[in-house]
């Protein structure tokens, strides 16, 4: 279906990672959210390292299936849109954002209709610099963005983990934001400008509840306020559109007159 939008999860990218430990909590972070390609530059340790699976815990299957590369260049070689982590740069000349207006970035980019060839999908990814020093500038310009976060002046600093777990979450909320607001495209396809206004939806629950009323539907006083609010609950969530409210009050003059006849 054209309408059926799927978001494509972004890379996460540690250049020269130093610890074990912070690679496998970064993976655990990561399947928190999500996400499970995690690719890894010139880890300081080599790789495998038997420190990072206790850290995983239920993210082992990505450290296990982690690829390593020898540059930032060569594991972006299939990412058509790549996110730097780091401090504000205001020596480099390049594009910055907040993490949630970064998520949001990466998931337009990768928003893409299901059952699209893999070969033609756009793949973001995510890039976190070594605990200690975080990305250089020739790493830094590689990017299309520099996401940098709003913290406490005094201390900004984040351990590696909690900035993959920052990024991925934001991603994860800005993903299903986008799936929401698809989906309610698909249920309700009325237009802004053709729905009902408050003030047509409320005439016109007014007059179905006298209708209903005077029929005898309210058979517990106790609690016809309740039922009404479930009424006009589930009209609402129709998101009625002008025509709809017309056709709706027709309907109802049909049954009130067949009543009063």
């Amino acid at each position: 279906m054209g309408h059926d939008i799927q978001t494509v999860p972004p890379v996460v990218i540690l250049a020269r990672p130093q610890m074990g430990e912070n690679i496998g909590a970064a993976a655990r972070a990561m399947m928190n959210c999500g996400l499970s390609d995690l690719r890894l530059v010139a880890p300081r340790d080599g790789w495998p390292n038997a420190a990072a699976l206790p850290m995983a815990a239920g993210g082992k299957s990505i450290i296990k299936h982690a690829r390593v590369f020898d540059t930032v260049a060569a594991a972006t070689h299939d990412i058509s849109f790549l996110a730097a982590t780091s401090a504000r740069r205001r020596d480099l000349a390049i594009r910055s954002s907040d993490p949630r207006h970064a998520a949001a970035m990466i998931v337009a980019h990768t928003s893409q209709s299901h059952g699209k060839a893999a070969s033609d999908r756009k793949h973001a990814a995510i890039l976190f610099g070594p605990e200690a020093s975080g990305l250089d500038n020739d790493e830094v310009v590689l990017a299309d963005i520099l996401v940098t976060a709003s913290l406490n002046p005094d201390y900004p600093s984040l351990n590696l983990a909690q900035g993959v777990l920052l990024l991925a979450w934001e991603w994860r909320m800005a993903s299903q934001s986008a799936a929401d607001q698809n989906q309610d495209k698909l249920v309700n396809p009325v237009r802004l400008e053709d729905r009902a206004s408050a003030a047509e939806r409320d005439f016109f629950y007014n007059r179905l509840e006298t209708a209903l009323d005077d029929g005898g539907f309210f058979i517990a006083p106790d609690m016809m306020a309740t039922v009404k609010r479930n009424i006009r609950a589930l009209f609402s969530r129709a998101g009625l559109s002008k025509r709809e409210i017309n056709t709706l009050h027709g309907v109802l003059q049909a049954l009130t007159s067949q009543r009063k006849s």
